[in-house]
């Protein structure tokens, strides 16, 4: 069963053609979108953003465990990481 080729989907081509003793490429090179300064600025002001929010969120869990009846340790062990997740989700589906 599982090593038998699938009859869903039919085989690919590769995409490299020979020709003669040579291949050639189907699709082209895609050229950079950012220079490498570009992206270093970004990285860097990037960097710094996150920096910054890191210390905010962690500053205000005492605020919020001293106004509530949630414990610190459910900040800090569920919280944070949902958070966390759910920003590099927004991040990476801004970026693509």
């Amino acid at each position: 069963m599982y090593n038998a080729p699938s009859q869903k989907v039919p085989k690919r081509k590769s995409s490299n053609v020979r020709e003669g003793n040579a291949e050639v490429e189907d699709d082209e090179i895609d050229k950079p979108q950012l220079t490498i300064w570009g992206a270093l600025i970004t990285l860097a002001i990037s960097t710094t953003l996150v920096a910054f929010c890191s210390k905010f969120i962690v500053n205000s869990i005492s605020e919020v465990t001293a106004s509530s009846t949630i414990s610190t340790t459910f900040v800090g062990l569920i919280l944070l990481p949902i958070v966390g997740n759910a920003a590099k989700h927004v991040i990476l589906k801004f970026l693509s």
